[in-house]
């Protein structure tokens, strides 16, 4: 494997196993020689006759390992504390696309799930190369190998009866990718339980130095209440904080779940070895020297993290500010600063550990509960992934409020993350936003259409995450998502003891996509005396709230005089306690001291504008969780191999890539069955006048240009021509109008006129650091115009791609029937937008694209022009697999 430069790039993957241990898969080099050998020589009898079906060259077969090319073969072994446990490999055949697979676990390494791992990786890289079946013989008593095959989730076929002859399609399907996340989901909660829940807590560093970090953690877990056990280890002290210090993790009588390192500079390795070598089986690495430049900091976490992978740890940090997790069966506060929270609902994570204890900080500030706090810093190995799993399950967990400034694994994220917000909101806070992401060379409708964030935008929305852009929306909503069910819709009812506030509320919601409108025998907005009581308002809020027609409510009481802004706090909270209804409030005092809180009930807001918004944050998550899961699309006439030969042509033609002729794109188009108008490129006058005889209808004349030049952006189309002096007469217009413009004439292109339906933009660019996206809007020379167009990350399922219509109001509204006018074919473009999607997953070059203008009428969507850019792009590597 090489890179972009061409430098070979060692394969390495790193996977969970089922027990919760991580192991390193890697290909081997000359000097894994011998361990091989050596771990082939060390197999028992039975394990050796079923990898060889006979006894077998060691020599040979570990020869063959250190010489595989990474491409027709490729090979991957395991090591577990220096010694290799377990090896894999494919071979290809002449037959094209397929290839032999072969692999071995040690015999006290069996029944963790490492050859499912390996069987998993071996198919995620021959895809990649373009295998789509992996062939094997397997004995018939080799009942391990044939569960691995049939647990690994691939479509499997056997033939035989002492030998079976066994063929795996490895085809990426969708089955597949939910087994291998059920796989992830399970080995991530299990490897996480010594780092949030240990049993036992070994802290190196904490000496009796004033500002000792370790000194002040081992405080912290002790005021805390962890029930488990604790140790602390110093090699130059005798007490700390009057508890016992060892002077070495060797006088351990039981190795400890999770290890913490408050420990500078290169001594983080000794201790990490040590720790690895007690049996520990998590590491925490906090910051206690000063910072150290980059390029030392990356060697040293990179021999940390291959410290952790030899033993099969997880790793936390390095850089990590600690761990809370207030269970009452835990009470762990494994942080070194003063922050101490109560027990409650929300988990807050953070890969900053400024940002994550600012975060806090302010919930312990409003009262608001934590159940789960992680500050993750490097991330060298746990990640937001590792958090989201754990929080899934986790049933004191209500609300996750993530801090992301990049994803490691968009596409993993996204998964990960649309399961837990189906059942837990994620309140997210992005930094690093860039107001221009796209890639310089972008010169297509769609990217010009992109503004600001709205790949990340697409990204988390898809994920399901409700995004905020300062720290008081996002606690705003934290306080109302651990307290409030969900509204039922967008009817917002208003209590108010002023009609200048209820008017302020009104146009708020308004202003965020609520409605406030009459709700049956109560008026809405409901107003009260200006010096109304408690008890006027305890009365309001149920008669609104009883309303059918009212799904959540706002309240507001401005205490002008003696009045009790507390008790109306109370009694709004009581009124609608056991309500199925959200409610929010805004109760201000007059005597300029803090807004009355309560631990429970209805949140307290600053303003009606924050009450607005956070209603409106509640009935974004009821309608994307009302949205159907929809189906993934099974499309039998897909040809990825003919689209991967033509990219590759391509750039064996072309290797800095750019925009590929018209014909070129129509034929890749065409290989994922994306419906064409038929373009026929003319140099000359005679030939189109002839094309045009024999399409004999009206066609469209277009002036031909070298991509990415659309020439509707001229006006350099003519619509509607019929007959030979029609034709000849356009061809003259034509050239009259590139020659204004500055372009040369090299002919123009004639198709069958289509005058029915609406034009829409249906387009692709690829972040460099997220991937692809697909955009929606209005089409032709209204392409990007007013901010129609709408981006969404690729869609998998017939719903999501009806979300990326419907998120384009413009288009949305054209195929529902506009003004009147007869509905057009939603399906089709439903169906071109998936065959798109396929098409961007299979050919990754693909950088981008405008289907433009798409037309879309009442019987189907046909593209009538298209701009195609490759570039040369593999798949990003990971080397984290979960």
């Amino acid at each position: 494997m090489r890179d972009s430069s061409g430098e070979p790039v060692r394969l390495v993957r790193d996977v969970l196993l089922r027990d919760g241990s991580t192991l390193r898969l890697q290909a081997p080099d000359a000097a894994d020689y011998e361990d091989i050998r050596a771990f082939y020589e060390q197999l028992s009898t039975q394990s050796r006759y079923f990898r060889f079906h006979g006894m077998g060259r060691t020599d040979i077969v570990a020869r063959a390992a250190v010489e595989s090319s990474g491409i027709d073969r490729v090979s991957l072994i395991a090591r577990h504390a220096g010694r290799v446990i377990a090896a894999c490999s494919y071979q290809g055949l002449r037959e094209p696309g397929v290839a032999e697979i072969a692999l071995a676990v040690a015999d006290d390494e069996q029944r963790r799930g490492i050859g499912t791992r390996m069987l998993e990786q071996l198919a995620a890289i021959g895809a990649e190369r373009g295998v789509r079946r992996f062939d094997a013989s397997v004995l018939l008593a080799n009942r391990v190998m044939l569960r691995v095959f049939r647990n690994a989730g691939f479509a499997v076929n056997r033939a035989g009866l002492q030998e079976f002859n066994v063929s795996v399609d490895i085809t990426p399907v969708e089955a597949v990718v939910q087994r291998i996340d059920e796989r992830d989901h399970f080995a991530a909660l299990a490897s996480l339980q010594p780092v949030l829940a240990p049993s036992s807590v070994a802290v190196i560093g904490a000496a009796e130095t004033p500002g000792n970090v370790g000194r002040a953690l081992v405080e912290n877990i002790r005021n805390g209440g962890f029930g488990g056990v604790v140790e602390w280890v110093d090699p130059g002290a005798e007490v700390v904080s009057a508890g016992r210090s060892l002077r070495s993790l060797g006088e351990l009588e039981v190795a400890p779940d999770l290890v913490i390192l408050a420990v500078e500079g290169a001594a983080v390795l000794d201790f990490a070895a040590a720790a690895a070598a007690t049996g520990a089986k998590a590491l925490l690495v906090l910051p206690a020297g000063r910072e150290q430049d980059i390029e030392a900091s990356s060697w040293l976490e990179a021999r940390l993290l291959d410290i952790v992978r030899d033993a099969g740890l997880r790793l936390v940090g390095p850089n990590s500010l600690g761990l809370i997790n207030n269970a009452p069966e835990v009470r762990l506060n494994a942080t070194f600063t003063g922050a101490s929270v109560s027990s409650g609902g929300l988990a807050i994570c953070s890969p900053s550990g400024a940002v994550g204890i600012g975060l806090l900080s302010h919930a312990a500030a409003l009262g608001l509960g934590v159940s789960l706090f992680a500050s993750l810093g490097n991330r060298a190995d746990v990640s937001t992934n590792d958090l989201l799993e754990w929080c899934e399950q986790d049933r004191r967990t209500v609300a996750v409020i993530l801090y992301v400034d990049t994803f490691g694994n968009p596409e993993h994220f996204t998964r990960i993350a649309r399961r837990v917000s189906r059942n837990k909101p994620i309140l997210a806070i992005k930094g690093r936003r860039s107001a221009a992401r796209v890639l310089a060379e972008a010169r297509s409708h769609t990217a010009a259409a992109l503004h600001g964030d709205e790949v990340v935008d697409a990204l988390l929305h898809q994920a399901g995450l409700l995004r905020f852009r300062s720290g008081d929306e996002l606690f705003n909503a934290a306080e109302f998502f651990e307290r409030q069910p969900l509204p039922a819709g967008r009817r917002i009812g208003i209590v108010s003891n002023s009609v200048g506030v209820a008017t302020i509320a009104a146009d708020a919601a308004a202003a965020r996509g609520l409605e406030v409108r009459e709700a049956g025998d109560a008026p809405n907005p409901l107003i009260m005396p200006i010096g109304a009581g408690p008890d006027d308002c305890g009365t309001g809020v149920k008669r609104l709230l009883g309303e059918p027609s009212i799904d959540a409510l706002m309240v507001f009481y401005v205490d002008v005089h003696e009045g009790d802004p507390d008790a109306v706090l109370q009694t709004i909270s009581a009124a609608c306690a056991g309500q199925p209804k959200p409610a929010v409030a805004c109760v201000v005092r007059s005597d300029g001291r803090p807004r009355p809180r309560t631990p429970a009930g209805v949140p307290n807001f600053l303003f009606p504008e924050s009450c607005a918004n956070v209603l409106a944050s509640a009935v974004e998550r009821r309608e994307w969780l009302s949205r159907p899961l929809g189906e993934v699309p099974d499309y039998p006439d897909l040809d990825g191999p003919a689209a991967r030969a033509m990219v590759e042509a391509f750039l064996e033609r072309n290797p800095a890539g750019g925009w590929i002729s018209l014909g070129e794109a129509e034929a890749l188009l065409a290989t994922h069955g994306i419906p064409i108008v038929a373009s026929h490129r003319c140099r000359d006058l005679e030939r189109a006048v002839a094309v045009a005889a024999e399409i004999g209808k009206p066609i469209a004349l277009k002036a031909d240009f070298e991509a990415p030049g659309p020439a509707g952006d001229i006006d350099a189309v003519l619509r509607g021509l019929l007959g030979e002096p029609a034709i000849r007469a356009g061809w003259q217009e034509l050239q009259r109008r590139m020659r204004v413009a500055g372009y040369p004439w090299i002919g123009a292109i004639v198709q069958p006129l289509y005058d029915q339906g609406v034009s829409v933009l249906v387009g692709a660019v690829a972040d460099p650091d997220l991937g692809p996206v697909l955009a929606v809007g209005l089409g032709g020379r209204q392409a990007g115009l007013g901010r129609s167009t709408a981006f969404r990350v690729l869609p998998l399922t017939d719903a999501d791609a009806d979300e990326l219509i419907d998120a384009s109001r413009s288009v949305a509204a054209e195929l529902d029937g506009f003004r009147g006018s007869e509905p057009l074919d939603r399906q089709s473009l439903r169906e071109l937008i998936l065959r798109l999607a396929l098409l961007l997953r299979r050919v990754p070059e693909l950088v981008e694209a405008d289907l433009n203008p798409t037309r879309c009428t009442t019987t189907g969507c046909v593209v009538l022009d298209t701009r195609v850019r490759i570039e040369r792009r593999g798949p990003i590597e990971r080397v984290k697999t979960w």
